[in-house]
């Protein structure tokens, strides 16, 4: 017999029908001593039609005393919104206590009606969560803060390349700025140094936003220009590795809204990960597609791949099988947000000893047009 059956056959006993006080004092008697067991906050309350607020008919010593504690205005306000309503009331109190520390309490009531299905009275449960939710807080600040020192560490890689690029620029401007006709080739110079100095503050102002969880600004972008552009960095990291780089880009992709430069990012480390895939030379092939609703991006390496356990964590913060070569198992963590910030989703496909493949899909925005 279930539970709901049980509880039906015991209302129904006849101690209830024959209405024997002494029965139902003890009953009484024993479902307050239950409820004071109860870690949460218990209130059984009720609106009487001559009252201008709800009215408390009893409660526990822990609702009691987070009562005492938060004060009862908050409380109060709850109290009379979930007797407005006709089902399940749910609601968070956030403030201050008496002694003016941060609370927040997760209030739930739910009606109790009688034979005419009219709501007689209500049950209040009042939890406090501000423990757990400063803990959560906590755990999202640090991971975040992994995050931004990771984070710190591929963009120092990435702005050397820009770094070096203006550098050599202004070499190269310095020594032929006072030979005859050199004014083409001056100007050439500076318009680098401006598209390096460019994508280095571009760099910048990405890790500031993501510090500091701002949205990120977005525009309609083809997907393969930013795939040239992550290749175009890689490339020297791959050669210095002995890895193969191709691509296979497909024709009529559709503009994708997005920030480019922390899908190039993303890409950016997609493309290590799979050049430091293998023992041997590794061979690393990117793959754009047209996809029902958006685009694709998939990138393959015929390394080692991944046995099942890698797999189930390959998306969870700090886990890596890199650590003693300097990995922070992080870049997979940050770069799955960043396609999510992007209503995107990531996909990995591995076996041992056959290779990985990333897939990114990038869903495309209604009316967007092939570029």
């Amino acid at each position: 017999m279930g539970q709901a059956a049980l509880f039906r056959r015991r209302v129904d006993s006849p101690h209830w029908k024959r209405g024997a006080s002494d029965r139902i004092s003890a009953d009484v008697v024993l479902l307050r001593r239950a409820l004071e067991c109860v870690q949460e906050g218990v209130a059984i309350t009720v609106w009487p039609p001559e009252s201008d607020s709800p009215r408390i008919v009893h409660c526990n010593s822990t609702f009691t005393a987070m009562l005492n504690r938060f004060g009862d205005d908050p409380l109060q306000r709850s109290l009379r919104e979930s007797h407005q309503s006709e089902g399940i009331y749910s609601a968070e109190i956030a403030g201050h206590g008496r002694n003016g520390a941060r609370m927040l309490l997760q209030f739930r009531s739910v009606p109790v009606r009688d034979d005419s299905e009219r709501i007689a009275h209500r049950i209040a449960v009042l939890r406090d969560v501000t423990r757990q939710t400063l803990m959560e807080e906590s755990f999202r600040r640090n991971e975040r803060l992994a995050g931004i020192g990771l984070l710190g560490t591929g963009i120092a890689h990435e702005i050397s390349n820009p770094i070096g690029s203006a550098l050599l620029t202004a070499e190269t401007a310095l020594a032929i700025k006072d030979s005859p006709n050199a004014g083409e080739q001056f100007d050439a110079c500076l318009r680098n140094i401006v598209t390096s100095m460019d994508r280095c503050g571009r760099i910048v102002r990405t890790l500031l936003r993501y510090s500091r969880q701002e949205p990120t600004e977005k525009q309609a972008c083809n997907i393969n220009d930013v795939v040239a552009q992550a290749l175009d960095q890689a490339r020297p990291y791959g050669l210095s590795n002995g890895a193969e780089l191709r691509a296979d880009l497909g024709v009529e992709v559709p503009l994708v809204p997005m920030n480019p430069l922390e899908i190039e990012l993303v890409l950016l480390n997609l493309i290590r990960n799979a050049v430091e895939a293998g023992d041997k030379k590794v061979v690393v092939s990117i793959r754009t597609m047209r996809i029902k609703k958006g685009v694709r991006v998939a990138v393959s390496d015929n390394g080692r791949g991944m046995n099942e356990e890698q797999l189930e964590h390959v998306f969870d913060p700090l886990y890596t099988t890199r650590r003693k070569f300097g990995g922070s198992g992080m870049g997979m963590s940050i770069a799955q947000g960043i396609v999510q910030g992007h209503e995107g989703r990531m996909e990995v496909r591995s076996r041992l000893g056959k290779g990985t493949t990333v897939i990114v899909d990038l869903p495309i925005a209604a009316g967007a047009l092939t570029g």
